[in-house]
């Protein structure tokens, strides 16, 4: 019987395992171990349950308009525990010159798609607004590079959209530097549309046209463009372990090397012990992915170690609602950075999924890293708290002490999509050809999120379950 063994048990490993559980239940004969370093499954999605509180470590929720997290639930058997955003406190901020200010209404990705709103926000100077409608009639890129995304909002949308928005908003959700950050891996809607329309404004409405009329085709579905899991994206993790009884799982298994050829792969465990294989599925972070290739695949090896990770941290602290100084009025808010604070963003928790704080407590959650202030991540616990307690009381007037305060470490953990991204990763997938029975998965490829890593961990299980298929054939 062939073997799969998968080494890394984040979510695109997960995903991955449990493509090939549905494999062995339709009756294909397949052994398949999945080797994790740590202690737990799930990588960045870890989930603490305590007293009614839902807190999670990594990722709080995923994107629904990519249909790969949802589909994972469905199978799963966890549909019905999917919930949305609250839609009675839709509202999201920014800290500008002292104070928060309301997006405006219309704001599709920092693009504006509503005239009025934009025009009368105090969010953007009348300078801003102006250059920001340039837009309309400033030329498409003639050429098909890629370029930084601070490069491609300067040229498109102005110094003043970059600062306000793009870094706080688009670069914050990859902990990004937006000057050395691919628009082409990380946006790659923004590039389409230009080419597509030219401007960025009328692309945008032309695309809200058509969902409009794509809507009223489609059976309707309560899903918000956010979507988590009742009990925390941990369900998930819980879920693929529970319904794949015919994959070995195993924690605690740190590989100290892999070598071998096509069909004839051996994994050696730290400490002593080795596992041999007729496929390989790599689903570990770039930087231990380079390692372990390193005496098979020098090439790709050498390219993998130039994918960067930054460190992040987050804070979260409940409050009793009881004299709350804030009224929590929307899903939270963004910080630019030359408003000088610690705090990247919060999310007022409680606000946008009310069931992860039971009733009479409100929960924030603050994160503070990444690429620009990484240093400030790197800090201890006790001044993190500090840090963040500081920029609350500024920027929301919190004076309160708080329940509970948690901190989190997530130390090199953010892969960044430098530009040329895409390029650097067909190089390494080419160079993998080479090399039959061996695949890639994981959030340093071709997309950080959720569902881009459960859909990247699908087809790295495909791939494999397709070669050992094709060679079983061959060997016949």
């Amino acid at each position: 019987m062939k073997k799969i063994i998968i080494i890394g048990g984040g979510i695109a490993g997960l995903a991955a395992a449990y493509r090939i559980q549905r494999e062995i239940s339709s009756g294909t004969p397949l052994e398949c171990s999945l080797l994790e370093g740590g202690d737990q499954f799930g990588g960045k999605i870890a989930t603490e349950r305590s007293e009614g509180f839902v807190i999670e470590r990594g990722p709080d929720s995923f994107i629904s308009q990519k249909p790969a997290a949802i589909q994972l639930c469905k199978q799963l058997g966890i549909e019905g525990h999917l919930v949305g955003t609250n839609p009675e406190t839709p509202s999201t901020y920014v800290y500008t010159g002292g104070k928060l200010v309301s997006m405006p209404d219309g704001l599709s990705l920092m693009i504006p798609t509503k005239f009025l709103p934009f025009a009368l926000t105090p969010l953007f100077s009348w300078a801003g607004k102006i250059r920001m409608a340039f837009d309309l009639v400033i030329p498409k890129k003639v050429d098909e590079s890629d370029e930084s995304l601070a490069s491609f909002i300067r040229r498109r949308m102005g110094e003043e959209a970059l600062r306000k928005m793009a870094e706080p908003m688009l670069a914050g959700i990859y902990a990004s530097d937006p000057e050395t950050m691919s628009i082409g891996s990380t946006f790659p809607m923004f590039v389409e549309t230009e080419r597509k329309y030219r401007s960025l404004i009328i692309g945008m409405l032309a695309r809200k046209k058509a969902m409009l009329l794509n809507a009223n085709k489609r059976p309707a579905n309560n899903y918000t463009l956010f979507m988590t899991l009742k009990e925390g994206l941990g369900e998930m993790v819980e879920a693929i372990i529970k319904k794949s009884p015919d994959i070995q799982f195993q924690s605690g298994a740190r590989v100290e090397s892999i070598s071998g050829k096509e069909g004839d792969w051996c994994v050696k465990l730290e400490g002593g012990g080795e596992n041999k294989a007729d496929a390989l599925i790599l689903a570990t972070p770039g930087h231990i992915t380079a390692r372990l290739l390193q005496p098979v695949a020098p090439n790709a090896a050498e390219i993998l170690k130039q994918i960067k990770y930054v460190s992040t941290a987050t804070v979260t602290l409940a409050y009793k609602r009881e004299g709350f100084s804030h009224a929590l009025d929307g899903f939270g808010f963004v910080v630019p950075k030359c408003e000088g604070r610690s705090i990247l963003a919060c999310t007022w928790t409680s606000s946008k999924f009310p069931h992860r704080a039971p009733q009479g407590y409100v929960m924030l959650r603050c994160y503070l890293g990444g690429a620009l202030q990484e240093d400030i991540a790197e800090k201890d616990e006790q001044t993190l708290a500090t840090l963040v307690m500081q920029d609350l009381k500024k920027i929301m007037g919190i004076k309160e002490e708080p329940v509970f305060c948690k901190v989190f470490h997530n130390r090199k953990s953010n892969v960044q999509y430098h530009v040329n991204h895409s390029e650097h990763i067909d190089s390494i997938m080419k160079d993998l050809e080479r090399f039959p029975g061996l695949f890639l998965a994981g959030s340093a490829y071709r997309g950080i999120g959720i569902p881009d890593c459960i859909q990247n961990g699908n087809q790295s299980a495909e791939l494999a379950t397709q070669f050992l298929a094709g060679k079983s054939s061959a060997e016949i």
